[in-house]
């Protein structure tokens, strides 16, 4: 079966890649097509279609988000691979591979000085491509109640709210949240809105970290005009409302167990001590509004890592991997930090 490949502007073939959003992305109408391909704060996105030639009927698509990345305080042009969406039945490996290869083969008519990926099911394409992987996403849960888990063991009601008052108790001491307190002069906002404090932080606190470019433009675009979900934001302030830190999440995702869950989504802080505080409100306002677990989705620095299992987050098993690839047009640009997790900072605001 043969199949052609061509670069498209998204708005070219705007009804037939919605249909195809639509039926493979289980998405219902066209506002989150508009939302991520038309609005991006960033610039226009570039767009590739794969055609079963003898039926021209279109069955795939690939794209790159046009982004702008941070590193010691320099920001330069990327692009990240969007997901390679191809018909079930046309799900082999001929397809995807000529869509990357075409993405990869325009790359020197690009000002991007390299390309990022986060995959789950593509990473033989990417590698097959020449990207090279350089980790996995983390993926962080943190219970807050035992009862839902302790249902599949123990079937008497009295016995288990007995069992679960201890669990969670262990549970909330085992944590840092328990140790972390709120000094005076700081304030938590539980319904913060964005404004241009957050791109303050970023631009202060960004330096050694490779991350897309927390403008406000950007944090609206993702958080404010997602057309399908409701997120919400957390702020730690100082007296002058000075901007420590950000969480951005959602109340009532479901967890992998089917447990009523908050996710963080996205976040950001001047220093250790602010994430920690941060961390430790954000539990106790869960703890109030009856969530059972956390959830967060993280690649980068170990430091985050490491304050996560204080606050008695586990973490599970993770099949997204992450790739890069350079562009040939910039031999100049050497950037070794690429190939170092320990350098990155993405969230859930980059898995779209």
């Amino acid at each position: 079966m043969g199949y052609s490949i061509t670069r498209a502007q998204p708005s070219d073939d705007q009804e037939e890649l919605i249909s195809l959003i639509n039926r493979n992305l289980k998405k219902k109408d066209s506002q989150w097509f508009n939302w991520y391909q038309q609005q991006n704060p960033f610039g226009e996105n570039l767009c590739w279609l794969a055609r079963e030639e003898t039926a021209d009927k279109l069955i795939g698509s690939t794209g790159l988000f046009r982004r702008r990345m941070n590193y010691e305080g320099e920001l330069f042009a990327v692009g990240q691979a969007e997901a390679i969406n191809i018909d079930e039945a046309h799900r082999s490996a001929q397809a995807a591979l000529k869509l990357q290869r075409a993405l990869i083969s325009h790359l020197p008519e690009t000002d991007f000085h390299f390309i990022y990926g986060m995959t789950e099911s593509a990473a033989a394409v990417f590698k097959r491509c020449r990207y090279k992987q350089i980790g996995t996403f983390q993926h962080w849960v943190k219970p807050l109640r035992s009862e839902y888990k302790l249902k599949d063991y123990i079937s008497n009601r009295i016995l288990r709210k007995g069992a679960t008052a201890l669990v969670d108790l262990a549970l909330r001491f085992y944590s840092l949240e328990s140790r972390t307190f709120l000094p005076r002069h700081l304030k938590v906002n539980n319904d913060a809105q964005i404004d241009e404090r957050f791109y303050q932080l970023f631009k202060e606190h960004a330096h050694n970290l490779i991350m897309v470019e927390r403008t406000r433009e950007f944090l609206e675009w993702r958080f404010c005009n997602e057309p399908s979900t409701h997120f919400q934001i957390m702020t730690l302030e100082n007296r002058e409302q000075e901007l420590l830190g950000y969480l951005v999440y959602v109340i009532g995702d479901t967890g992998r167990g089917g447990d009523h869950a908050a996710g963080i989504q996205d976040f950001f802080y001047r220093d250790q001590k602010s994430f920690q505080q941060l961390l430790a409100a954000f539990t106790r306002h869960c703890r109030q509004i009856n969530m059972e677990t956390i959830i967060l989705n993280y690649f980068g620095r170990t430091e985050i890592a490491n304050t996560l299992s204080r606050f008695g987050f586990f973490q599970r098993n993770s099949t997204t991997q992450v790739f890069v690839h350079d562009n040939p047009q910039f031999k100049d640009f050497q950037l070794e930090a690429l190939n170092d997790s320990n350098c990155w900072h993405l969230t859930n605001a980059e898995l779209l």
